[in-house]
């Protein structure tokens, strides 16, 4: 699954604080439930669990942007478009909402709405990144960061905010390339990635979060290693859901670790063959196998897969087709 990284923001705001301004034990619940549906792929529970907090509360903006978290973490992890429409508007709720908040609520409150207001002004951001103005993504991003900051003067022990500021810092400095280069942007890797352990470490309610943004970090640092031990540790809790598969199956090829990433690209393609979905991942997970098989080798398995995909090929959409020309080439070749 591509750009997969950005599935980890999706978990930023899926727990919060009991001491929040309107956090009721139940709601807590709900938000726990709804975290763990969500990490094991089941997006339609999940959707149902938190909208629930809608229903309880309907001026608090947290029924609008865990709604809006269910709807961008299922669209990236099947790499489609499904609700672009809805998932904006929620986001323009969570927004409004959180800027009535904040003329009404005391200090120690006002962090929790800049939080919201920053983590929709970054979910807005992934939206543009993968589907749609890449211009658009960066001043988002800068609108989250700004957000952030203001949440941090505010309460610096709400360290929860240091998760997106740091993802922020870090990925923005991966990404600006050439803008990096010519001193415009600052290289702020090593200030993103203590951002986040720092979240992990003293965060309220984002550590699980904080743990998945870090095991992308790692593998795009190429420590492999410990991008292995922190999925490992991550599916023993969400055993279900593909999102923690894909970067411990690269991991493991990067490793040389071939028949372990062979068995999780299998597992991933297993799984996707009874809902294909737009056929993006069914094709990205059986590259990667036939790719992990080639260094084993099994030849045999790799032709069953390459036969697989000729069968389905009539099925794959035009716009599915040209996203993956070169994967589909190597698959068909075969």
């Amino acid at each position: 699954m591509n750009s997969a990284v950005y599935l980890i923001l999706c978990l930023l705001i899926f727990a919060l604080p009991d001491a929040a301004f309107s956090l009721t034990p139940e709601k807590t619940e709900i938000i726990k439930q709804g975290q763990a549906a969500m990490l094991n792929g089941n997006y339609r529970a999940a959707y149902e669990i938190v909208e629930r907090l809608g229903r309880n509360d309907a001026g608090d903006p947290a029924g609008y942007i865990f709604r809006a978290a269910v709807l961008q973490a299922e669209m990236i992890d099947s790499e489609e478009d499904l609700s672009g429409d809805k998932f904006k508007s929620l986001c323009d709720s969570t927004e409004e909402l959180s800027e009535t908040g904040l003329e009404n609520c005391s200090s120690s409150d006002s962090a929790l709405y800049y939080l919201y207001i920053g983590h929709q002004y970054a979910y807005r951001a992934l939206w543009e990144a993968r589907f749609g103005s890449k211009f658009a993504a960066l001043r988002y991003g800068f609108k989250a960061r700004s957000q952030y900051r203001k949440g941090l003067g505010i309460d610096s022990t709400l360290y929860d905010l240091y998760l997106g500021l740091g993802s922020f810092h870090y990925w923005k400095s991966v990404k600006s390339g050439i803008l990096r280069s010519l001193g415009l942007f600052k290289d702020e890797r090593e200030k993103g990635i203590k951002e986040v352990q720092l979240a992990i470490d003293s965060s309220l309610f984002s550590r699980e979060a904080a743990r998945s943004a870090l095991i992308w970090i790692m593998l795009n640092e190429e420590n492999y290693d410990s991008a292995i031990i922190l999925s490992q540790m991550m599916l023993r809790k969400y055993p279900e859901g593909n999102s923690l598969l894909w970067p411990m199956a690269y991991a493991y090829f990067k490793k040389e670790r071939y028949d372990d990433a062979a068995k999780i690209y299998e597992l991933i393609l297993n799984r996707l063959v009874n809902s294909p979905g737009n056929y993006y991942n069914i094709i990205e997970s059986s590259y990667w196998l036939c790719q992990s098989l080639e260094k084993t080798p099994r030849f045999d398995k790799i032709k069953e897969i390459a036969g697989y995909i000729n069968s389905i090929y009539d099925k794959i959409p035009r716009s599915t087709r040209n996203k993956q020309g070169s994967e589909l080439d190597y698959l068909m070749k075969q």
